[in-house]
């Protein structure tokens, strides 16, 4: 090989050499894109969270402000009725399923 070439070859190494970290460290360009999508899904998250907390403000603020909010709650989460209200509770009973191995005749088919 001729010492130009070796040279270029030597200087070409080197240059790949100093460039590995900046392209795969940690710290490099791989590095940036991985904290840049980290940042953004940080972003969504925040976001959602902002939300769940803007509404449960106004849940809050609800139920400072109104006696309607805690009555309502009180009906469906703790079956709470007024002193002038009946409540009525509906039961369904189940039909009687017939048994296709028993027959209409009476006693026992073992006997």
């Amino acid at each position: 090989m001729k010492p130009k070439t070796a040279g270029i070859v030597l200087a070409g190494l080197a240059l790949a050499g100093l460039q590995y970290p900046l392209w795969f460290a940690d710290d490099g360009l791989l590095g940036l894109f991985r904290a840049r999508q980290e940042v953004a899904e940080q972003e969504d998250e925040n976001a959602a969270l902002r939300e769940r907390n803007r509404r449960l403000g106004a849940e809050v603020q609800s139920l400072k402000e109104g006696d309607e909010e805690i009555e309502r709650l009180a009906r469906s989460e703790l079956g709470m009725i007024g002193p002038d209200e009946k409540i009525y509770l509906l039961v369904e009973e189940e039909a009687p399923t017939e048994d296709p191995d028993q027959s209409d005749q009476p006693g026992d088919p073992s006997e």
